[in-house]
């Protein structure tokens, strides 16, 4: 089974040009996972992508993991090299499980559109203008901008 997975994350790295061809081994893999319960290919493949300076893949199947096992942790190990992903305190959500595969088989690019399909639906913050306005004139103060010349820029808008 070892190399029959590797291969699976051989393949998975190598695909990651296609972001559909990926998103069905990344699938084969997290199933790997759950029946193995040992998140090594997982962290392996992290760690190749973040090699090969693929940070936006890396990114993608991290996220694609914390929606999965909600509570997993990737870290890097004390040798500063090795990615970790401990499923320890992580519990499976079987929804999101649902929703890789439901994209998979939609073939959603992995790249793109599947990392929004696997966390479903997320609540978007509710706009505090007030924060927000503070947040503005602090970030724009910086750059020189005055906040009467804010004020009468909006009010030209």
């Amino acid at each position: 089974m070892t190399n029959d997975i590797k291969t699976v994350e051989n393949k998975f790295v190598n695909a990651m040009g296609s972001g559909v061809a990926a998103s069905g081994y990344l699938r084969e893999l997290v199933i790997n996972v759950i029946k193995s319960e040992d998140g090594r290919p997982l962290a392996s493949a992290i760690a190749r992508l973040n090699s090969k300076g693929d940070k936006q893949g890396a990114s993608a199947v991290r996220s694609i993991i914390g929606a999965i096992f909600v509570g997993a942790k990737v870290k890097v190990a004390k040798d500063k090299k090795t990615i970790v992903l401990s499923l320890k305190d992580a519990s499976f959500d079987d929804a999101a499980m649902d929703r890789l595969s439901a994209g998979v088989d939609r073939k959603l690019s992995l790249r793109s559109t599947l990392v929004k399909e696997v966390k479903g639906e997320v609540e978007k913050k509710e706009l505090v203008l007030s924060d927000y306005a503070a947040k503005l004139v602090k970030r724009l103060g910086g750059e020189g901008v005055t906040k009467a010349a804010l004020i009468a820029a909006i009010q030209a808008a």
